[in-house]
């Protein structure tokens, strides 16, 4: 772990944070926000200390050097997509009318022009635009108004007062008549092949109770995309660590009435608290691994300045607890050290038990330590008559604080049926890759080999999630390992999955590979 004095962390931090924001033009980064970058800086170190805010810069200036042909590689995709406008009209014939909802407070004339251009301009036709105003000015109403004069297809209410974000929501809500809605800010843009995919993906699969897609950030002038997310299929154990969905994301607007819309106790999170309630009910849930919607950054928002909107963060922890309520999961909902991404603490009633290492382990608690060499094709051997039975690559090893307990804790939710650790080796990197399934990122690699102090791509190295494979150690009830007894890793993660168990990751629980 580096070492500074106060000095050098200063201009360190202050070098750093110029590379690493490498989205603003020169010319747009000015003094004041420097200075705000640098105040946001020190506030982390006081919180977090030094080494956390190093590693954090250094990911995100390496991440943005990975992303350097993001917007030729864009570029490219959407000189693709002109190729389907024909398509786009024959399905606009037959697809679903899909309303978009666009809450309206003030926008900035160009960015409102820009937003309503980036939807009528959509190469599927077959949409209507709901817009809800609660501007106090009349602004909004006269350029909404100009655009609805000359394309029916924009609805446009002005509001008697601003109800606020989640009431503003629920009006643009009672206006569409679409199959589907789907959520856009008021200063955000669709990229021109949205609608069709969106359309598309639902005609193929014969409908769907909701849609989202992968996303970017877009600057204020519009010249410069970056930081992509590219995001996995439904993955409901990972949304519960942030809101990963976000944007584009459509739904039902039956379902969405029948969960009640938007609710202003959630103001702030408002579009989490939603999703977390139509997930629930969703029956199907499908995800478009293209890059659709473009979140507008500026210095307002929090896509460039997390901290501009810190209750909104506290909302989506209260979104997420609410939502572990309905559920019926007893867990707590911690902060991390990155805004907006939350740890879940799943409780166990067994009482806490002071265990360091796999040979103080095994036997505990009703445990079984299995050891497994990938040299030698994974194989093991199943033992009998055990309360859970932990496999693991590593042998001599330091374990964390609880863990058992976290494991445990994962395994005994309805439907896990692998409980996975984070596992570092003699360097202290990860052993194994950590990934889930839909993931189509073209600018990332495995996360095998991580250092420990790095979080990984949005963080994914120390958040929650469904995995398709397990890391180096991971724990499962013996029951469901009944009637099996010899079987390679690979073979008894499917004997699992194929009960309809899912392999879930629990980076809390923690293994050091010893020197």
């Amino acid at each position: 772990m580096p070492k500074f004095g106060r000095c050098h962390l200063f201009l360190m931090m202050v070098k750093s944070l110029f590379n690493a924001v490498e989205f603003y033009p020169l010319q747009e980064l000015y003094m004041n926000q420097l200075f705000k970058l640098c105040g946001r800086g020190l506030r982390y170190v006081r919180q977090y200390g030094p080494a956390q805010l190093y590693y954090k810069i250094k990911e995100r200036r390496e991440r943005n050097q990975a992303e350097a042909g993001y917007e030729a590689w864009l570029k490219e995709r959407l000189e693709e997509e002109k190729a389907t406008v024909k398509e786009a009209e024959e399905l606009s014939k037959k697809g679903p009318l899909i309303s978009v909802l666009v809450p309206a407070y003030e926008t900035p004339p160009l960015f409102l022009r820009q937003m309503i251009e980036s939807v009528l301009e959509q190469s599927y036709g077959n949409l209507e635009l709901c817009i809800a105003d609660g501007s106090p000015s009349d602004q909004v109403r006269q350029i909404a108004e100009e655009y609805a004069g000359k394309d029916s297809r924009l609805h446009y209410e002005k509001l008697n007062q601003n109800l606020g974000i989640s009431e503003n929501t629920n009006a643009a809500l009672s206006m569409a008549k679409g199959d589907y809605i789907g959520l856009l800010d008021h200063d955000d843009l669709l990229l021109p092949g949205a609608l069709y995919e969106v359309a598309g993906i639902l005609y193929k699969a014969g409908g769907a109770d909701a849609v989202y897609t992968d996303e970017d950030k877009v600057n204020m002038d519009l010249t410069h995309h970056f930081q992509p997310h590219f995001k996995p299929d439904f993955n409901s154990e990972y949304l519960l660590s942030n809101n990963y969905i976000c944007h584009f994301f459509v739904v039902k607007r039956e379902l969405a009435q029948r969960v009640g819309g938007f609710r202003e106790a959630f103001d702030g999170a408002q579009d989490y608290d939603f999703i977390l309630r139509c997930t629930e009910r969703a029956e199907r849930v499908l995800h478009i691994p293209k890059v659709l919607y473009s979140w507008r950054c500026h210095e307002a928002s929090t896509a460039a300045n997390p901290e501009s909107k810190l209750y909104a963060y506290e909302a989506g922890k209260q979104a997420v607890a609410a939502h572990l309520k309905r559920m019926g999961i007893r867990g707590e909902v911690l902060s991390t050290s990155n805004y907006g991404f939350h740890r879940i603490r799943f409780h166990w009633e067994d009482p806490k038990i002071l265990i360091k290492s796999f040979a103080n382990l095994n036997g505990q608690m009703g445990v079984k330590v299995v050891y497994y060499d990938k040299a030698c094709n994974n194989s093991v051997t199943i033992p009998r008559n055990s309360d859970y039975v932990l496999f693991a690559h590593v042998r001599n090893a330091g374990l964390s604080e609880g863990f058992l307990e976290e494991l445990c804790a994962c395994c005994e939710r309805p439907k896990v049926g692998i409980a996975c650790a984070r596992v570092y080796d003699k360097k202290k990197r990860l052993t194994s890759d950590i990934c889930m399934e839909g993931v189509k990122d073209s600018f990332g690699g495995s996360m095998q080999g991580l250092k420990e102090g790095c979080t990984g791509y949005f963080h994914r190295a120390v958040l929650h999630q469904e995995l398709v494979s397990p890391t180096d150690c991971f724990l499962v009830k013996g029951k469901l390992l009944r009637g099996v007894d010899h079987l390679t890793v690979e073979e008894l993660c499917t004997h699992i999955t194929k009960q309809g168990y899912r392999i879930v990751y629990n980076p809390w629980a923690v293994v050091y590979e010893s020197r």
